[in-house]
């Protein structure tokens, strides 16, 4: 099925065929009043080739045009004629307004974007130009963005390397792992514009994250007004999950005021099975333990942002923008543990209450100032940010009989909490410095403080009947770290072929920790962070670009948090407060080229990192499984890419990517586990819209995407397919969207992982299967000069919680 599936998409990348493409817009009068009936044409030479007639509205539309240069030819009547030499090679817009003396005083051209966009240091899929827009939410969008490769925990990769972080309109967002997938699930993605995908992000971004950036553009509009819109969704799986949000933006005078509000009731019910086999010769004989739990959880996460812009003048503006995320997380896991034996087999039951709750409260003042008729700019921005959150959880373990399920004794009840605060405060300040027409020099410092601390409190439940304090389970973690930066960056354009960008961010780190009181952490060093990039452009806008650039992964605080997770009570999950940050390098060479085959994006790469955290299972004693991010080794990847976009016929589109490449891991942990891996890396993506009614608004996307197994470190992750299904019906204002995603219950996790004698399977199924139906509505002006966008100073504290 697989050979069947590459050869499919294989054959579907090379199909050609010519392209056509339209020209419309809008003719208007000097007070913006539309003219109508005014004859519009195309010529080529003196032969007029397409002709039409502004409707009541002034609107006009020239289809099927063949690609080249065309003159275009107005006739108002009132109004001088008037013709426009241009070319066209994409879908066009193009708009016309004459002044008061009856001659043109204004022409507005915006071609329609590629789907797919090389510039010097990132990769833009443009999918404001795809239905995937429609009726969905960001994280779908995501998921589905070349290169991106998206997990059930929230876990982002860029090229198959972990630790990749997200920015919206260029500020990192609060939220990593599942409280970020919550918090993109819960954004209708109508006003998505673009997502952009940084393997080599320049100097001027916060050295975090060693795979890269993935910056979610959000659309900018244009006039005076007020616009807005309203989401509702529901998906059913094997429960019921709804959202709901609105988005408003109101601009008047010198005033811009927007606001979001969103809420969900996300709803699942996941089902993991592991098995772990032990090796022969331990001290009670046991063979092998068979996990099989069933879990259904509930997460509520209401949220909202509020920003005010005030321009003082034309060339300075102040803003302030409040955000609230919150999180209620309520799940309940039951599972049975068998455990086989030499002579005989053992039953348990093991129930787990987990309450988990955050909230998130970020406040930013923000200045943007125009200092001279060059062009420069500076930016100031001061942030703090509160994160406050309550995790419990209740665990009861009974052994059961093994041939009525009756329970016979408790073997194990205990509770725990972690409460857990995190401050931060930062200062900021970005230069923009332009010199001569070619040139330009990026300037800036920040100094961010951060104070985290934790209550890890375990009791157990004893024989009489009261609730007693484990403290060999139990501790308080503090952790202090500061973070001063500069970065400078060079920009030049030589001619019109070759440009290069150089650049350097200096970060200096103090991080300090104490556990139960005893300091444990106590580091303070510097890091020096260069990138580079050469492009070259020939003479048929063919580019080239040559990129180096260096980059950190320091640990979530999350991940710092000694706080356990237990599955039965002997398999758990915790935090690890000795992880040290890891260092990433990466050499990358891409090339774009566009043809009447398709525009194809080539990349090939070669990365290193250094102290790579994962996490990875080790047995602390007896036959306890617990899971922790630790420091193991390096990692070495090698990899090649490519990415295509095509318009096969009018009314079929056709975009897809292949990701290749050989990943070699070395290192040791837990004193005994060596990590010796080499592995292959392939993974096939196919996105197809068919448009089968235009004048009806009926669209059909097709979404495959097929990752084949590979070995991570010292885990070997099976075959992963991934299937969805999209209908939209567009009426008006409306978009209606029906889905089905997992057609085949074949997007699962599925993982062999050896450590030392030990052998673990483990098969989770997230619920993903499922059918949704998404109803939007837009409101309002169409044109409305959108709110500024600014990456505030606490955004790299806020990507590292939760």
């Amino acid at each position: 099925m697989l050979k069947i599936a590459a050869t499919i998409f294989f054959s579907l990348i090379l199909y050609s065929t010519y392209a056509q493409v339209s020209v419309q817009g809008k003719v208007t009068d000097n007070n913006r009043s539309p003219l109508a009936f005014a004859t519009v044409s195309m010529q080529q030479g003196k032969i007029v080739v397409y002709n039409t007639l502004t409707d009541s509205t002034g609107h006009y539309l020239l289809s099927n045009i063949k690609p080249g240069e065309y003159k275009l030819l107005i006739r108002p009547g009132t109004f001088r004629d008037t013709i426009i030499p241009f070319a066209i090679h994409t879908d066009t817009t193009l708009h016309i307004l004459y002044d008061k003396i009856q001659t043109l005083s204004e022409v507005v051209v915006r071609s329609k974007r590629p789907v797919f966009e090389r510039t010097i240091d990132r990769l833009r899929f443009n999918v404001a130009g795809t239905d995937l827009v429609f009726g969905n939410n960001v994280w779908d969008v995501v998921e589905k963005t070349p290169l991106v490769n998206a997990s059930a925990d929230g876990t982002l990769e860029i090229s198959g390397t972990s630790g990749a972080i997200v920015y919206i309109n260029n500020k990192k967002k609060i939220l990593t792992g599942n409280a970020l997938k919550n918090y993109l699930s819960s954004i209708p993605s109508d006003n998505l514009e673009a997502i952009e995908v940084m393997t080599t992000p320049p100097s001027k971004y916060d050295a975090e994250g060693g795979a890269g950036i993935i910056n979610i553009i959000i659309k900018k509009n244009k006039e005076e007004g007020l616009n807005g819109n309203a989401v509702l969704s529901a998906r059913q799986s094997a429960v019921n999950s709804q959202a709901a949000s609105v988005y408003l933006n109101h601009r008047k005078g010198n005033w811009n005021i927007y606001t979001d509000l969103y809420a969900g009731n996300r709803k699942r019910k996941p089902d993991f099975n592991k098995n772990i086999y032990y090796p022969p010769g331990g001290s009670d004989d046991l063979i092998q333990r068979n996990i099989h739990s069933s879990n259904e959880f509930r997460v509520l996460y209401p949220g909202a942002n509020l920003g005010v812009d005030y321009q003082l003048n034309r060339n300075h503006v102040i803003g302030v923008l409040f955000d609230y995320s919150g999180d209620w997380h309520k799940e309940t896991r039951e599972a049975y543990t068998r455990d086989h034996f030499l002579h005989t087999d053992s039953l348990r039951f093991t129930n787990n209450n987990d309450d988990l709750n955050s909230q998130t409260y970020s406040l930013n003042i923000n200045y943007q100032g125009k200092l001279d008729s060059t062009g420069t700019t500076l930016s100031v921005d001061v942030d703090v940010l509160e994160y406050r959150s309550d995790n419990k959880s209740l665990s009861k373990t009974q052994t059961l009989d093994i041939n009525t399920d009756k329970p016979l004794v408790t073997k194990d009840w205990f509770r725990s909490s972690s409460p857990q605060d995190i401050s931060n405060k930062s200062v900021k300040a970005d230069l923009e410095w332009p010199i001569g027409k070619n040139s330009s020099l990026d300037l800036g410092a920040k100094v961010s403080l951060s104070s985290i601390h934790n209550n890890l409190v375990f009791e157990n439940w004893t024989p009489d009947y009261k609730w007693e304090p484990d403290l060999t389970r139990s501790n308080l973690f503090k952790y202090d770290e500061n973070i001063s930066a500069l970065y400078a960056i060079w920009n030049s354009e030589i001619n019109t072929h070759w440009s290069y960008q150089l650049g350097m961010r200096v970060e200096n780190t103090i991080a300090k920790g104490w556990l139960n009181g005893l300091r444990v952490v106590d580091r303070n060093y510097t890091n020096v962070f260069p990138t580079a990039f050469l492009k070259y452009t020939t003479a048929k806008e063919r580019t080239y670009v040559l990129a180096v650039s260096s980059r950190i992964t320091r640990p979530g605080f999350w991940d710092v948090n000694p706080f356990r997770t237990y599955t039965t009570d002997q398999t758990y999950f915790e935090g690890n407060p000795f992880l040290m940050p890891s260092k990433y390098y990466r050499q990358e060479l891409s090339h774009t080229l566009e043809g009447k085959t398709g525009t194809y994006t080539f990349q090939v790469a070669a990365s290193q990192l250094l102290d790579e955290f994962y996490a990875l299972p080790y047995n602390p004693s007896g036959n306890i499984i617990a899971n922790k991010k630790t420091n193991y080794g390096n990692k070495y990847s090698y990899s090649g890419a490519m990415v295509y976009y095509n318009k096969l016929r009018p009314w079929w589109t056709l975009s897809g990517s292949v990701l290749t490449g050989y990943v070699i891991s070395r290192g040791k942990y837990a004193d005994s586990v060596d990590i010796n891996n080499e592995s292959f890396v392939l993974s096939l993506s196919a996105n197809q819209t068919f448009t089968i009614s235009k004048k009806k608004g009926l669209s059909c996307t097709v979404i495959a995407k097929n990752t084949f197994p590979v070995t991570i470190v010292n885990t070997r992750i099976s075959n992963r397919l991934e299937t969805e299904i999209r209908l939209r019906k567009s009426i008006q204002h409306f978009n209606i969207v029906l889905s089905a995603q997992d057609l085949f219950k074949s997007n699962m996790d599925r993982y062999n992982i050896m450590l030392d004698g030990l052998r673990i399977i483990d098969k989770n199924y997230h619920d993903t299967r499922s059918v949704a139906l998404s109803v939007s509505y837009n409101f309002g002006k169409s044109t409305v000069k959108s709110k500024r966008d600014r990456d505030t100073g606490n955004d790299d504290v806020k990507g590292r919680i939760m």
